[in-house]
């Protein structure tokens, strides 16, 4: 108890802080103004905060200065939809190296992304320059021979060709520890934040998957990656400077859809 303040002078008793709570911590006291209930599971998704409309309410685990305002204004879904559908998985890369400031600002995006119940488990992992994304890549088909992958496929590496980090200038990798439950999912989706982010300020982006299965079953590439102990490589991006530009959408399947 004790962990809200409710402004008295701006509440206007709407009860949208408790509506919106998923963990059912607030209810209306006896003076009609929000409070915390006895029993509080908070997980400090700050719903309860982010929604009230008068700035009345502050939470003491969610500190004032680093709450940030929301957009007043969304793009157009036309503006939205494009920029989804214009996506593509970019495997040719400039020879130029990403500005820390930008990675960092990605980051921050990723961050953000939703996890199960609030948890925020996710643990990154940034890998920078194209010689140790090489080392890393040939250590990802050291595992693959190990493991049996298609012979045509390791040939394209002898011949020459980076079929795994495709010459990125970056790495950036998503662990999440190996007893969570939900690892994948806040993985895939914070990763998937992180390239739409990317994607949105001029960079090509791909989803390095032979060197996420590799890392769960190559123990010398989990060393390589420094990947904490106790944690599971779930995804990783390779990312850099598009060579090129795509101009046109190509088509997709049709849409498989059960409609109960």
């Amino acid at each position: 108890m004790g962990r809200i303040v409710v402004d008295k002078d701006l509440c206007k008793k709407d009860g949208a802080c408790i509506a919106v709570c998923a963990a059912r911590s607030l209810a209306f006291g006896r003076d009609g103004f929000p409070e915390e209930v006895s029993d509080s599971r908070c997980f400090l998704c700050g719903h309860c905060v982010a929604v009230c409309p008068h700035g009345a309410f502050t939470h003491a685990d969610l500190p004032e200065d680093v709450i940030l305002p929301a957009a007043k204004e969304l793009p157009a879904p036309a503006l939205i939809d494009g920029f989804l559908m214009s996506r593509r998985s970019v495997r040719e890369f400039k020879d130029r190296a990403i500005a820390r400031p930008v990675l960092e600002s990605l980051l921050d995006v990723a961050r953000r992304a939703p996890t199960a119940t609030n948890s925020q488990k996710l643990h990154w992992i940034v890998v920078e320059g194209k010689e140790k994304l090489h080392e890393l890549a040939q250590e990802t088909v050291n595992g693959a021979r190990s493991a049996g992958v298609n012979s045509a496929l390791l040939k394209q590496w002898d011949d020459g060709y980076d079929f795994v980090l495709r010459g990125a200038s970056t790495l950036v990798v998503a662990c999440a520890p190996e007893d969570y439950a939900w690892r994948s999912e806040d993985s895939a989706i914070a990763l998937t934040f992180f390239e739409l982010a990317a994607e949105a300020r001029g960079l090509g982006v791909c989803w390095a998957g032979y060197l996420t299965r590799i890392a769960g079953l190559h123990e010398p590439l989990r060393r390589q990656l420094a990947v904490p102990a106790g944690y599971a490589v779930c995804g990783a991006l390779m990312v850099g400077e598009g060579k090129y530009s795509y101009r046109r959408i190509p088509p997709r399947k049709p849409l498989s859809v059960q409609w109960n």
